[in-house]
């Protein structure tokens, strides 16, 4: 089966072989949307992925010749709320092991030098550092004070009082905020600026992604439903439809190929209540007549059945 992704309330084809395949067998023409690999910066030459009209996506599920998927996207902030506990125990122990390194390089004034891991551990942890509570901020000063103190008690010879205030400095409770540490990691969730974006080459990617299916939440309105039934009822017929936009329709109707054959109608949807007066008929007829093409105007019946009115300019047109 055919996968269609759905994006930004859009339907694209992604596959290359899947877009020839609905080209071909299936008369689903489409629309090629991205970028030419050769000539990327260039606009009049399209390339994959190949976008589908509401009217396309709604066919080809109804006839269940495709399916309606979206990718999980990847939720980093979510990632991180729910493996908080991970990352505070993590960071905290990093913490400890890099608090317990300074204290021994203190102790041995030999060891003058940090090894460039310690020195990248210690980068990564220092925002506990600088966040920290006044508890911790208060902890870190009796510690210095109790160092001082220690090293007076050394000078004087008194090494009983030293071993005491050495227990009571590793003693001393350490606070590490958790909710510091992880809004700290939050903050690094950044957008994807424009000059690191790359041209690149849109395809479907080889590796498989977990998907989601999705429901389709078209046609809605009465308008939407009579696009879908003359849409069906037009590629039932074994026409070749596209967007009409362009010739001031709702779609274009091609007996073949669009890159072989020119259009044959403009078709115009009307709804029920929708009003016609004679000047829209002289619009519609001039426009038919000038673009050489054959408007039809198509509705539905009591029935539910697609009715067609071809408007067509006979004569000169003066």
């Amino acid at each position: 089966m055919i996968k269609l992704y759905f994006g930004n309330k859009q339907t694209f084809v992604w596959n290359p072989e899947d877009a020839c395949t609905l080209r071909k067998k299936y008369h689903i023409v489409g629309s090629l949307v991205g970028r030419y690999p050769i000539k990327p910066f260039q606009t009049q030459n399209k390339w994959l992925p190949f976008q589908l009209m509401p009217e396309e996506t709604k066919l080809l599920i109804d006839k269940d010749i495709a399916q309606l998927i979206s990718l999980l996207k990847e939720n980093r902030r979510q990632q991180i709320l729910e493996k908080a506990d991970q990352i505070y125990e993590g960071k905290k122990r990093k913490y400890l092991e890099n608090f317990k390194k300074r204290k021994k390089t203190k102790k041995n004034p030999e060891i003058s030098d940090i090894s460039k891991e310690e020195k990248t551990s210690q980068s990564k942890t220092s925002f506990v550092e600088e966040k920290s509570n006044s508890e911790k901020n208060s902890c870190n000063i009796k510690i210095e004070q109790l160092n001082n103190l220690k090293k007076d008690c050394k000078k004087i010879g008194n090494k009983d009082a030293s071993e005491t205030i050495e227990n009571s400095c590793d003693s001393e409770p350490i606070n590490i905020d958790k909710n510091t540490i992880i809004e700290a990691e939050l903050a690094k969730i950044t957008g994807v600026s424009k000059e690191l974006c790359r041209v690149q080459l849109f395809t479907e990617c080889p590796w498989k992604h977990k998907t989601l299916p999705v429901i389709l939440n078209y046609p809605s309105t009465e308008r939407e439903k009579i696009r879908c039934a003359v849409y069906k009822d037009l590629w039932e017929k074994d026409y070749y439809i596209t967007a009409g936009s362009k010739f001031g329709g709702d779609f274009l109707a091609y007996q073949g190929d669009p890159l072989k054959y020119h259009a044959l109608f403009i078709v115009v949807c009307m709804c029920e209540e929708q009003t016609l007066q004679g000047y829209d008929l002289v619009v519609y007829g001039r426009l038919g007549h000038q673009v050489k093409k054959t408007v039809i105007l198509a509705s539905l019946d009591e029935e539910g059945q697609v009715d067609y009115v071809t408007v067509d300019w006979e004569g000169e047109m003066t």
